[in-house]
């Protein structure tokens, strides 16, 4: 999940010379650079302050709610509403069922955590972790597989948020029994403390030194989650993995960064032993190869959004992958003619997420993207206590998909792979 603070911090900034754009001695505690004297040049201009509006007279197009039901197949809980104040949310803006991430490995964690949502039986599915302490000795796997079909019985409907974003994926039944990284005083942080950067490699506003002594968790092809892989499928639990992070992240950052309004704050330093972008994604489809009978979605567009030809030929290789849309609407809502064409070309491969805390702005903005044909507009920053997700300095447009695409993305696709798993099933 993407529970990251996206608005850029006084110390994240990038000059743009040709904007007059520099940082401030205030912010970064470097000297100001100077503004430029040539005529019309406009006064310096902090990045995070540079907030434009749309000067042009074209289409506004409000969509406070959905044009067909919605599944919502990435979300991480009711955050700051009560889970009746979320059902609310739900019926305003169209979404008939929301997929909610359970953070547990274990039955008795599962069913302590999925007590909130027990009056909206029908209103919700929920999905658990794997339990994958004791990951790097031997014997692993029994106990895990246990962990699954005990949590399976509880209510469990599916797996994930998994995450590696390098590190490998890190899950466990008790989410503070799991360690992380060191800071730079040498403590190590419990799992709650990174809000769910499962396997991130250093993610924090300034860079932590490497410990190269901090354990490596096991990729999606490792042969010791195998049979954790084969009996999701055999129990019908689709799986939602997220692998690697926005290209940006992973790029040197510089004034060449395409993201780098938000690739800073997402950074990820590469340590030895660790995965990039590419070795990630062909560790997923490695592991989506090896297990044909298990629905894997890929969460984020498998953070192939900078490369759509790519994920469209991992969906052409092996028909039990999908993909999910939460928390990439920015990123390709700024090429909105390939969006559209992706879009339609694998409409039967793409479910609808969000992966922020429910608001109205934020649904209302992605079914504006969806739905419409709408151009040139703007949405950043926090609202209603919840991450926007849309902080770029790009432009957002419509894709204008049409009815039948967005019947498959809103609803279709989701009761499609939830039958296939079920169908799987020994």
């Amino acid at each position: 999940m993407n529970r990251r603070e996206l608005m850029i911090g006084g110390t994240i900034l990038a000059a743009l010379p040709k904007l007059g754009l520099a940082q401030s001695e205030t912010d970064t505690g470097a000297a100001s650079a100077a503004p430029s004297k040539q005529p019309g040049s406009p006064p310096t201009i902090l990045l995070n302050d540079y907030l434009p509006q749309s000067i042009y007279k074209i289409p506004i197009t409000e969509v406070p709610k959905a044009k067909y039901p919605v599944i919502d197949c990435h979300c991480h809980g009711h955050g700051p509403l009560s889970v009746t104040e979320m059902v609310t949310m739900m019926d305003k803006v169209g979404v008939e069922k929301t997929v909610v991430f359970i953070e547990a490995g274990t039955a008795d964690r599962f069913t302590e955590m999925a007590h909130d949502y027990a009056d909206h039986p029908d209103r919700f599915d929920l999905w658990c972790e794997f339990d994958l302490r004791g990951v790097d000795e031997g014997g692993f796997g029994p106990n895990a597989i246990k962990s699954l079909e005990e949590c399976h019985r509880a209510g469990a409907k599916g797996v994930g948020e998994l995450e590696d974003k390098g590190r490998g994926i890190f899950s466990s039944g008790e989410p503070t029994e799991v360690l992380r990284p060191a800071n730079a005083s040498g403590a190590q942080r419990p799992v709650d403390e990174f809000a769910g950067l499962n396997g991130a490699a250093n993610f924090t506003s300034d860079p932590m030194p490497p410990n190269l002594n901090a354990p490596l968790g096991p990729h999606p092809d490792d042969p010791r989650l195998d049979a954790l892989w084969d009996k999701a499928g055999q129990l019908g639990m689709p799986i939602n993995i997220h692998v690697s992070d926005p290209i940006w992240s992973y790029q040197p950052m510089d004034n060449s960064n395409d993201g780098l309004m938000n690739g800073w704050s997402w950074r990820i330093i590469l340590e030895p032993g660790t995965y990039d972008n590419n070795q990630l994604v062909n560790s997923l489809e490695n592991a989506v190869k090896k297990h044909p009978k298990t629905q894997f979605i890929a969460c984020h567009l498998c953070n192939l959004d900078y490369d759509l030809t790519r994920l469209g030929q991992m969906f052409d290789r092996n028909s039990n992958l999908y993909a999910d849309l939460g928390a990439r609407f920015a990123e390709t809502a700024t090429i909105p003619r390939v969006a559209q064409k992706f879009l339609t070309k694998y409409s039967d491969r793409i479910v609808y997420g969000t992966d922020v805390n429910y608001n109205l702005p934020f649904f209302a903005t992605t079914f504006r993207i969806l739905e419409t044909d709408d151009d040139h507009f703007y949405k950043r920053g926090k609202v209603e206590s919840a991450n926007f997700n849309f902080n770029y300095h790009w432009t957002l447009n419509g894709f204008g998909l049409s009815d039948d695409v967005l019947k498959k993305i809103y609803h279709e696709n989701a009761m499609r792979i939830f039958a296939r798993a079920k169908q799987n099933r020994a």
